[in-house]
């Protein structure tokens, strides 16, 4: 009886302990954040700009793109400088083509509407043919993109004001400029087979800036990326209820049956099922695919150094229109890590004096923290007439 007394106590006990609720999140206190990004700003200034991955040669857009979402001027003489040297610069990878349409989205996306749509032409051919994209390589269609001489208006409204809980107001609150016409593209050759969802990820994101900035993206690209993102999420995890938590890795899941989902991928493959849904007039909240990324995220919470990552987590907390995973505040929680993580430089990583490979990664980590922080990321926003804009 003792011994049956003892273990009824420690499963009580331990259901208790399930039960509780997560610790609450640390208060934001935004004059340090404003110090951390700006920090993160001088650092910048004199960080090198280093090759990343498969043929890219610096890592100019991701820079131009922090210092933008800083609070960085377009005047400013380095921001100046890292824009010509975009605009002058044939597209030629995926990573470096998205980020310059969402630059040329965020600063003025009437004056490089043609531009922007060069960039839609340039991800539209190096779709793959499952639907993802890999680095990609240069498209000979990108240079018979023009504006067209007539314009069709495109009907504009007035956003609803967003609710913002805490952290820093949005650098995304830029006055947008109204688009006045549209740009038809059509995809003109046949990307590869396969590529990898950090690469699609990024596509997605640029074909948004795209979609945003008046440009007509055919509807079976955003079907194709769609389908893909939905047939790779992996099989439920063990959960009581419809919505299960489903994730995604690097690749497909059937490909390497041994990989389990990850945060990283997790945010982006949820995020990018969001941005698709808003291209396609779908209501995002009652998407079954994106209520399991949702809930994957919210079981397998985690606020960590993982810059990357974190990076995607805002991304994904803000396109779904979300402060919270499950009972997780993801801003409070990653800001406090953030700020912690930061070293006496401004930088953010895990850079050793001497080591050039993680110098060079501080690059991107620190730009990656910076994006955080700013609560970088546009909403999707619904206007006054219950549509997306």
């Amino acid at each position: 009886m003792k011994l049956l007394t003892v273990l009824s106590l420690l499963l009580a006990a331990a259901f208790q302990d399930a039960k509780k609720p997560p610790a609450p999140a640390p208060q934001v206190d935004e004059s340090k954040v404003q110090q951390a990004i700006e920090k993160g700003v001088a650092y910048l200034r004199t960080a090198p700009s280093p090759p990343a991955h498969a043929g890219i040669k610096n890592s100019d857009e991701l820079i131009l793109w922090t210092l933008i979402h800083a609070g960085i001027p377009e005047t400013d003489a380095q921001v100046q400088k890292l824009l010509k040297g975009m605009l002058a610069a044939p597209l030629e990878k995926t990573y470096k083509v998205a980020l310059q349409a969402m630059i040329l989205e965020e600063l003025e996306r009437v004056k490089h509407q043609g531009r922007i749509a060069q960039c839609a032409q340039f991800l539209m051919d190096n779709q793959c043919q499952n639907g993802q994209w890999g680095y990609g390589s240069p498209s000979e269609f990108v240079k018979e993109i023009e504006t067209p001489r007539t314009a069709k208006p495109v009907a504009t409204e007035t956003p609803k004001e967003g609710v913002r809980d805490f952290g820093p107001a949005p650098a995304a609150e830029r006055k947008k400029p109204k688009v006045v016409q549209e740009i038809l593209v059509k995809k003109l050759k046949e990307g590869p087979a396969a590529g990898d969802n950090s690469n699609t990820q990024y596509a997605a994101l640029g074909l948004r800036a795209c979609y945003d900035s008046g440009i007509m993206i055919p509807e079976p690209v955003v079907v194709l990326a769609v389908k893909w993102w939905r047939e790779s999420q992996h099989p439920a995890d063990p959960k009581e209820g419809v919505y299960a938590g489903r994730g995604w890795n690097y690749k497909d899941p059937a490909a390497q049956p041994d990989k389990k989902p990850y945060l990283a991928m997790t945010a982006g493959g949820t995020s990018c099922l969001v941005i698709y849904d808003y291209m396609l007039g779908r209501e995002w909240k009652r998407d079954t695919f994106v209520k399991n990324g949702m809930t994957w995220l919210a079981d397998n919470f985690a606020a960590n150094t993982n810059y990357y990552y974190m990076y995607g987590l805002e991304r994904t907390g803000i396109l779904y229109g979300t402060e919270k995973f499950g009972d997780h505040e993801w801003y409070p929680k990653g800001a406090a890590v953030l700020l912690k993580a930061q070293k006496p430089d401004g930088s953010w990583g895990k850079h050793k004096d001497g080591d050039k490979d993680e110098a060079d990664r501080n690059t991107h980590d620190t730009c990656f923290a910076i994006l955080f922080l700013r609560r970088a990321t546009r909403a999707l926003v619904i206007t006054e007439s219950g549509k997306t804009k």
